[in-house]
């Protein structure tokens, strides 16, 4: 994230760095004579701009070059000047960026919000919120349409602009979720070839995969946490997408995949002893599940942590007492359950 800057919420008036005044650099009227247009009084130079919002120049440049994120007014003499909107365009896209979104997505945002709206925007409360939404739509779309067009190279861009330049749980549930589910809905519409679905779902496991990488000495020799697809069970992407977040949390996990036998999981269980198991489904489980038949016979203490649309909303009585149950609704909530249930061994 090359453009991104460090955001100061300086305002007009108050002191900028080396005890100069920032709005006391807007450009003055011709010495000794009044002012011809309004626009010398009330416009900036790029260096009072940078100044005011502690960007630096060459970040007013690139987003004015490659953006159109930039000075809309010009003096007498052909300088282009900053107005006040202006200024609150380039201050909604630092803000953006600052958050992890894509400059290109950040300035799309910014040029497309009416001048009127620009304050509510930049604000705390629904107006933040809006933009923070368009924002997450405009990558969500982002990704479909690459999907679409089997742009394999565009998504995995979009993919590791989302991931390194934000925090993975915000971008899974903001973006890359809903992207997929986007995917698979028009998937089963007609409207997009498996191929497409295919294409996303592996471009993703290849881009949390590298995530999951990156902090492979943070976790080497700490696998704590057992990571499995129910029986039957061929999706395998959340599973992937917790070993990720985990793995910056400095947890490693023991990955197992899709489609383990319960057999296999409660052989695992008594060979291992894993203090936490993670257990994906979201094909529909039967209503006498063999799975918990099968974890009555486990002799050693261990939380098992569901998730996935297919387990039942009534879930069976604890089927050992050496056996703990919980369920995950969100990426965050699965972690925070994994990593709680460790601190608790």
């Amino acid at each position: 994230m090359a453009d991104t800057q460090h955001i100061s919420t300086t305002t007009p008036g108050t002191a900028a760095p080396g005890g100069s005044t920032a709005a006391m650099e807007a450009v003055p009227p011709p010495h000794g004579s009044a002012p011809t247009e309004a626009v010398d009084l009330l416009a900036w130079s790029v260096g009072a701009v940078a100044e005011r919002l502690d960007l630096t120049p060459s970040t007013l440049r690139t987003w004015d070059r490659r953006y159109g994120i930039g000075p809309s007014q010009r003096t007498e003499g052909g300088h282009r000047r900053y107005d006040e909107v202006d200024i609150q365009r380039v201050r909604l896209m630092a803000q953006l960026t600052g958050r992890g979104v894509p400059a290109s997505t950040a300035a799309r945002v910014a040029t497309s919000i009416d001048a009127p709206a620009l304050a509510s925007a930049l604000g705390p409360g629904p107006g933040a919120s809006a933009v923070a939404q368009h924002a997450a739509e405009s990558t969500i779309e982002a990704i479909v349409s690459s999907a679409a067009e089997l742009d394999a190279d565009g998504l995995a861009r979009v993919y590791q602009r989302v991931t390194r330049e934000s925090d993975l749980v915000s971008a899974w549930t903001a973006v890359l979720a809903p992207a997929l589910r986007r995917i698979g809905e028009r998937w089963r519409d007609g409207s997009m070839g498996v191929d497409s679905e295919h294409l996303a779902s592996e471009l993703l496991v290849n881009e949390l995969r590298a995530l999951t990488q990156s902090n492979r000495s943070r976790v080497a020799g700490r696998r704590r946490v057992v990571l499995a697809s129910a029986d039957e069970e061929q999706h395998y992407l959340p599973l992937v997408a917790i070993e990720a977040e985990l793995s910056l949390q400095g947890v490693g996990c023991v990955f197992l995949g899709p489609r383990v036998p319960v057999e296999a999981l409660l052989d695992l269980l008594g060979r291992t002893s894993p203090p936490v198991v993670f257990l994906w489904a979201s094909i529909s489980r039967p209503t006498k599940d063999p799975l918990w038949r099968t974890l009555v016979a486990a002799e050693r203490a261990t939380t098992l942590v569901i998730g996935g649309p297919g387990w039942p909303a009534e879930l069976p009585e604890p089927p050992s007492g050496n056996v703990t149950v919980r369920r995950a609704d969100s990426l965050d909530e699965a972690c925070a359950l994994l990593t709680g249930a460790i601190g608790a061994v």
